[in-house]
């Protein structure tokens, strides 16, 4: 059963896996429909608070200008409407918890209040759910990632691929019944 709600796709990139310690670096969302993205990145805490793998494999990757959680969340309200889109990620469990926690709330925010994570409907299918992270996966249900600014760790990059993936799945699921 499909529902009329947008959904929007998104990522993140935070400093820790602990979401009662870490902070929201960036994050990057699509919409379905239309392809409008939005892309944030947040002032960043110091360094000494964060994990180093996040100090090497992400940090080196943003190079916007910060805004404060304030402007983040006005951004991202005016962007999503009133209509309370799904958000989709790929595993959302650290996605979600940091959207919360930017929102202040896990009620109040502009999307619906259940998300919706990408690595489960996988494996409703009876697929790995890391399979997005292999080439056979994208070869088999037609995504061709050399068509995007692929940029590891990159909250919009990521959000854009996860998009056409999700699109040519329900494709290729639909058509293999």
């Amino acid at each position: 059963m499909r529902n009329d709600r947008e959904i929007i796709f998104y990522d993140t990139e935070f400093t820790l896996l602990d979401p009662k310690r870490g902070e929201l670096l960036s994050i990057g969302m699509v919409k379905n429909e239309s392809d409008e993205t939005l892309y944030l990145e947040l002032e960043r805490p110091p360094e000494d608070t964060m994990d180093p793998w996040v100090i090497e494999h992400v940090l080196p990757y943003l190079h916007g200008t910060p805004v404060s959680k304030e402007e983040a969340r006005a951004q991202i309200m005016a962007f999503m409407g009133p209509d309370h889109p799904y958000l989709m990620a790929y595993v959302n469990q650290f996605d979600s918890m940091y959207w919360y926690s930017l929102f202040g709330d896990a009620k109040q925010h502009p999307a619906f209040w259940i998300p919706i994570d990408f690595a489960s409907i996988l494996f409703a299918h009876g697929l790995d759910p890391q399979s997005m992270g292999r080439q056979d996966f994208f070869d088999r249900i037609g995504v061709k990632r050399a068509g995007y600014d692929i940029r590891p760790h990159n909250a919009l990059s990521d959000a854009q691929i996860l998009k056409e993936t999700y699109q040519k799945f329900v494709s290729y699921i639909g058509n293999a019944k």
